[in-house]
């Protein structure tokens, strides 16, 4: 008997249990989130998709750097006589800027001019001696070999005729290079030697730049020149910017670092040669601010207005592809109109379809 009671007071606590839990579904079930929300309107304000959204900006720092920055060296072994430059003269084209002696040279052309006189003088009298040995030979009046020796005596002297030739003219080049000529427009930026010093080949005399063709060189993160679609692009110095155009990437990639030297051409004005500055890249791709986004669902996005046909509104969540939390996010091409309305205050008490209700508007600042 004691076992029945037992057993059936068990039997009881079991059926309550169950009542009790069928209860609080019940109970649950009818106050749902999504139920709840439905029917509640919540004011809100908007600002339109076109004055929210924004163009990234990059920056990376850069340098100009000349096309043409020539360290101007000697070619011979001379004194200076002159130098007709000072650092910071603009200079133009083939315009002298060192004058080295050149008596020397001067005279080895000379000696080598009064040689190749000799030179002609014999070989006219072997021409001679060759033309009449021909016509003796037709006679027999001279034997083969001794034409022959007249022929090879002539051919010498052609040789020795064209290789005084040759002496000249390197004698006349040197005559040249006791010049030092600009070899393109620019500005003098170093002077290295003095008039009275003595210079022998490859010493350097003045460090020649060109201001006119120059570019930029940036070093842009791997991901980044990808995609590098720009809006605009500019090299800043001194608070000036400058419009610029990429010209090439270098299609090599710094190890260390990740990064890709980027050569970049001016459009228009040009900055200082070996300027440092920043590049400013704005990129074609629309953002929105990070404030503005919302989490649902697990899903980072934005509640756009949607307007009824009775004139009644409710929100629509728009998540955003890629959006990270403390991040703008990019507004993928064709996903929402410039004048859709975008739910700013009363966002965060917002689930899809929640009919809202809409109060003033507020502009972006």
């Amino acid at each position: 008997m004691t076992m029945d009671k037992t057993q059936n007071c068990r039997l009881l606590s079991i059926g309550i249990f169950i009542l009790i839990g069928l209860m609080s579904i019940s109970v649950y079930a009818e106050k749902t989130p999504d139920e709840k929300t439905l029917n509640e309107i919540v004011p809100v304000t908007i600002v339109p998709l076109s004055e929210l959204i924004f163009h990234p900006l990059k920056k990376a720092p850069a340098q100009v750097i000349s096309l043409q920055n020539s360290l101007l060296s000697s070619q011979l072994s001379a004194l200076i006589q002159s130098v007709d430059v000072q650092v910071g003269d603009r200079v133009q084209s083939d315009q002298v800027l060192v004058r080295l002696e050149c008596d020397d040279f001067e005279l080895t052309r000379q000696q080598l001019q009064a040689e190749k006189r000799s030179l002609q003088a014999d070989h006219q009298f072997a021409r001679y001696k060759f033309e009449r040995s021909r016509k003796l030979l037709k006679t027999s009046s001279v034997s083969e070999q001794s034409h022959q020796q007249q022929r090879s005596a002539l051919h010498r002297l052609d040789a020795r005729l064209q290789l005084m030739d040759s002496k000249i003219k390197l004698a006349e080049k040197n005559i040249t290079r006791c010049q030092i000529r600009a070899p393109f427009d620019g500005v003098i930026t170093q002077r290295l030697l003095h008039k009275g010093e003595n210079v022998s080949p490859g010493t350097p005399l003045l460090r020649l730049i060109n201001t006119r063709q120059l570019e930029v060189e940036v070093q842009v993160p791997v991901g980044l020149v990808d995609d590098l679609h720009y809006k605009t692009l500019d090299f800043v110095y001194r608070k000036q910017h400058y419009p610029l155009t990429i010209r090439a990437v270098v299609p090599s990639i710094e190890t260390r670092a990740r990064h890709q030297r980027v050569r970049l051409s001016f459009r228009d004005k040009k900055a200082l040669p070996n300027a440092f500055g920043m590049v400013e890249i704005t990129l074609q791709e629309q953002h929105i601010p990070a404030n503005v986004l919302v989490s649902r669902n697990n899903q980072l996005g934005i509640f756009v207005l949607v307007s009824k046909p009775d004139d009644r509104y409710f929100a629509r969540f728009q998540p955003l592809k890629n959006a990270l939390t403390g991040r703008s996010a990019r507004i993928e091409a064709n996903t929402l109109a410039a004048d859709s309305k975008i739910i700013i205050q009363g966002r965060q008490a917002l689930n899809d379809q929640q009919a809202v209700e809409l109060i003033n508007s507020q502009s972006s600042k």
